[in-house]
């Protein structure tokens, strides 16, 4: 039986733990409440409608799973070097795989980059599309993108996952894999604040539509092959997030938007990870350096750390000369 290690205790980690769970799996937690509650009653508290088999167990102690076949990493991307800077590859075979989303904020690196610097190895892939936690852990179907450097290492990731209800793709293109998984969570801050402020359906499905025009802008400057784009990990993505309150992002934006009088910082303390406030940071200082077009990323950055006002970067947006609609 293949051994998987899974870092991060979240909703994501657990719901890929379930999903794995014919194989035996160890989830690395920082929280003894979790740990223990996945020990001794095969459950984590804030995964609902799921429980684990005796194959899942949980483990405080990052050493227990540096011997694993396979490592999945399910972290906040902006902490997981703090994490992996403890860790140490001793199956020289092992595959990591990337199940976080984001662009660490400090470097502007994707993560498979961060890891490569980290642990000195070339055998990471990243996995991605629209996942909402909750949904995999209930068996529901869901239908992501699996980038691995080789369609072989694709073939030995995905015999993994035996449940037909969970079904993967094969790409090659790693970076464009993670930069669909990353940038969407800005444009679900920009969706959140179209919700909370009652703007419509039309407003919000034109919105979608020109970020993504955006995403393939700054997905030129990668070299990212478009192909990747229109796939599950960018516009798959794209449009679960945007299109949906169950997003930490979308609600982010929401509550930014429906209660104006309270801080930003306030309304992060509110939700426990919004990736989106820390990539467009990181993708605005991309964008401006390069003259990357991209306004509904600037006025989502201008809001959160330039103290704009909302209505004054939605007329902004409203504003701007019509033109050709080029993608």
């Amino acid at each position: 039986m293949k051994k998987i290690g899974i870092l991060g205790g979240g909703v994501w980690g657990s719901a890929l733990a379930k999903v794995l769970s014919s194989s035996k799996v160890c989830i690395f937690a920082r929280n003894k409440k979790i740990v223990d509650s996945i020990n001794d009653y095969k459950i984590n508290p804030n995964l609902k409608f799921s429980t684990f088999n005796k194959n899942v167990s949980s483990s405080s102690n990052i050493k227990d799973l540096e011997d694993s076949d396979f490592l999945f990493i399910a972290l906040p991307a902006q902490n997981i070097r703090d994490v992996i800077v403890n860790y140490k590859i001793k199956n020289k075979d092992q595959q990591i795989i990337i199940a976080s989303k984001g662009i660490e904020m400090e470097t502007n690196l994707f993560l498979s980059d961060v890891i490569k610097k980290i642990l000195k190895t070339d055998k990471v892939s990243v996995i991605s599309g629209p996942s909402f936690s909750d949904e995999v852990a209930q068996n529901l179907p869901t239908a992501v993108t699996l980038a691995c450097s080789t369609k072989e290492i694709f073939d030995k990731i995905s015999l993994l996952f035996v449940s037909k209800n969970f079904r993967l793709y094969f790409s090659d293109d790693i970076i464009g894999c993670q930069l669909g998984g990353a940038i969407k969570n800005i444009y679900a801050i920009a969706s959140g604040i179209s919700i909370g402020l009652n703007l419509g359906e039309n407003a919000r499905s034109s919105l979608i539509t020109r970020s993504f025009v955006e995403i393939i802008r700054i997905g030129k400057f990668f070299n990212i092959n478009q192909k990747t784009l229109f796939g599950l990990s960018c516009l798959g993505d794209l449009i679960l997030t945007c299109g949906s309150i169950k997003s930490r992002n979308t609600k982010f934006g929401n509550l930014i938007a429906s209660q104006q009088n309270t801080s930003i910082k306030d309304h992060l303390e509110t939700l426990s990870t919004t990736e989106g406030y820390y990539s467009v940071k990181a993708f605005k200082f991309i964008a401006t350096k390069k003259k990357i077009d991209m306004p509904i990323m600037d006025a989502v950055y201008n809001i959160l750390y330039k103290k704009s006002s909302i209505p004054n970067e939605i007329k902004n947006l409203l504003e701007r000369p019509s033109g050709d609609e080029i993608f």
